[in-house]
């Protein structure tokens, strides 16, 4: 299931958002078991961060050519693609894990398709060609997106994998 998320701002203030927000849809969708919030943010140094969590708004209003527009009188063109992913075991007595997923970059004249949101203006560092010009396996390779969920499966790889069999709820036997 796929739901949009409004988000929030200020960056620490922004993480204990997200992790509330995966703990209110435990609540609303009287999920049982883990929940899986994503946010991502697109952040202009030049603009303190923003357009940041409202990147979707921004996007919807001024389209590729109006971000990069937006750095029009500034020097400073650098900006950063943030994901992170929050996760809800469902217990209460667990806390919600963060992981996240950077990659800097520059914001430039949009070049490529225009079928995926902000990638025709982003240009991350060290490349020639912004998201959108990239084979999608090359760019899924290096993305904001894809570094969280390296973050995220190097956690759920670090997990005791269940024991068929074992007793304790959640355990082996495929209830819980």
């Amino acid at each position: 299931m796929v739901i949009n998320t409004l988000s929030f701002w200020n960056r620490s203030f922004r993480f204990w958002a997200i992790s509330l927000h995966a703990l209110w849809w435990h609540r609303k969708l009287t999920v049982q078991g883990p929940v899986l919030v994503e946010d991502t943010c697109l952040c202009f140094n030049a603009l303190g961060g923003l357009p940041g969590p409202y990147i979707k708004w921004f996007l919807e209003k001024l389209k590729p050519e109006g971000l990069y527009q937006l750095l029009a009188g500034f020097h400073d063109k650098s900006a950063y693609a943030l994901c992170t992913f929050a996760l809800s075991t469902g217990n209460p007595s667990e806390p919600v894990l963060l992981f996240r997923g950077r990659t800097s970059g520059q914001i430039v004249a949009p070049r490529g398709c225009r079928d995926f949101g902000w990638d025709p203006c982003f240009q991350p560092d060290g490349y020639e060609q912004t998201y959108a010009e990239m084979p999608k396996a090359e760019k899924n390779t290096i993305s904001h997106r894809f570094r969280a969920l390296l973050e995220l499966q190097k956690y759920l790889g670090s997990l005791d994998a269940p024991v068929v069999g074992d007793d304790r709820p959640g355990r082996g036997t495929g209830e819980g």
